[in-house]
C-alpha cells in the first residue's frame, strides 16, 4: 500500500489533509518564522489514524515508515550541520504518516530543487550570490574538518528562508504528478 490517488476516499481524505498541511505550514513559516506542533503532530495522527482503519497492519507499517523515514532525514540533517528545521522535519513527518514514505523522500526532494531556487532568488535579490558561496563553502569545510555547524549570514544577520514553503511546493507537486501522470 502507497500513495494512491485512485484508492477510493480514504485516500482523497489523505490527500486534501496533505493539502491543507502544506498551505498551513507555509502560512506560518512566512507568518512567524515556524511550523508549529499543534499543526504537524495531529496531521501525523490522523495519517496513522486513517492509514490503519484503511489498511490495517499494512497502513500502520506504511504510515509508521513515512515517520521512520523523516525521522533519518532528521538525522542526516544533524550529521551535515542542521540543515532543516526541526519544524520542516516534523513536517516531513507528517507528510509521511498521511502519504507514506515514498510520498515524503519525493516531497523533500522537490523541496530541495524548490528551496534551492528560493536561496539563489533570495542571494540574488539581495546581491549576496557571491558572499553566500564563498560563505557556503567555508561553512562546508568547516563542518567536514571542524564539526562546526553550518551558518549563512547576509552581514547583518542570518538570512532565513521559509523552507516550509519549499516543501509545501514539493508535497503539492508530488501530488500532481501523481494525480495527472
Amino acid at each position: 500500500m502507497q500513495f494512491d490517488p485512485a484508492a477510493g476516499p480514504i485516500s482523497e481524505v489523505l490527500i486534501i489533509a496533505s493539502v491543507a498541511l502544506a498551505l498551513t505550514a507555509a502560512y506560518t513559516d512566512i507568518r512567524w518564522g515556524k511550523v508549529f506542533n499543534v499543526i504537524t503532530v495531529p496531521f501525523a495522527l490522523l495519517g496513522l489514524l486513517l492509514n490503519t482503519v484503511w489498511g490495517g497492519w499494512e497502513g500502520l507499517f506504511v504510515s509508521l515508515a513515512g515517520i521512520a523515514a523523516g525521522f533519518a532525514l532528521w538525522l542526516v540533517s544533524n550529521v551535515l550541520g542542521r540543515i532543516l528545521g526541526g519544524g520542516d522535519i516534523k513536517l516531513l513527518m507528517a507528510f509521511g504518516a498521511l502519504l507514506g514514505p515514498v510520498f515524503m523522500l519525493w516531497t523533500f526532494a522537490w523541496g530541495a530543487l524548490i528551496g534551492g531556487v528560493m536561496a539563489i532568488v533570495m542571494a540574488l535579490r539581495r546581491g549576496l550570490l557571491q558572499k553566500v558561496v564563498r560563505q557556503l563553502g567555508t561553512s562546508l569545510y568547516l563542518r567536514a574538518a571542524a564539526s562546526a555547524p553550518m551558518e549563512i549570514t547576509d552581514g547583518a544577520g542570518e538570512v532565513r528562508l521559509p523552507y516550509a514553503i519549499a516543501l509545501g511546493a514539493g508535497a503539492l507537486l508530488t501530488i500532481a504528478i501523481k494525480l495527472f501522470a
